[in-house]
């Protein structure tokens, strides 16, 4: 998973990957509980936590980041994936869950999003977490938004 380190590019998201990295302690995940925010207290405005329920397979928002909320101008905690007020968000957020489950690896990606009338860029890791450290029941998320917004054309 060395690789993986070497394509994260901000360093706040380099610490928190490092730190889901040795809290795993050979297991293929850490546990939820395994985690203490206190420890990641850098990242943590920029935290998503998105419970994976099964039958049928859908997506809740544990944890919107307050960070991540005030930039979006909605807070998600406790509501679903499916709740996603912008499709397009909606959409690409529940693939890349899936995805997350069906590999069983952390990612690392550089993308964009819409928010209002503005296009964001962001850098997003992903950790899966397990209680048994082996079923994926929990995706932790750290995303920072880039400086830069530009506005969608009209």
């Amino acid at each position: 998973m060395a690789a993986l380190l070497d394509q994260i590019e901000t360093p706040c998201l380099r610490r928190l990957y490092a730190y889901w990295d040795e809290r795993r302690q050979g297991r293929d995940f850490p546990a939820r509980s395994d985690l203490d925010p206190i420890e990641f207290r850098y990242a943590l405005g920029h935290v998503l936590l998105i419970d994976v329920l099964d039958d049928p397979q859908r997506f809740r928002f544990r944890l919107h980041g307050t960070e991540l909320a005030a930039r979006a101008g909605y807070d998600m905690t406790g509501r679903m994936v499916d709740d996603l007020p912008n499709p397009a968000n909606r959409a690409l957020l529940t693939a890349r869950c899936r995805m997350l489950v069906e590999t069983r690896q952390p990612a690392v990606a550089l993308d964009e999003r819409i928010l209002g009338q503005r296009r964001f860029g962001y850098e997003v890791i992903w950790l899966p977490l397990a209680r048994d450290g082996r079923h994926i029941d929990m995706l932790m998320a750290g995303l920072i938004y880039r400086n830069s917004a530009a506005a969608l054309d009209a």
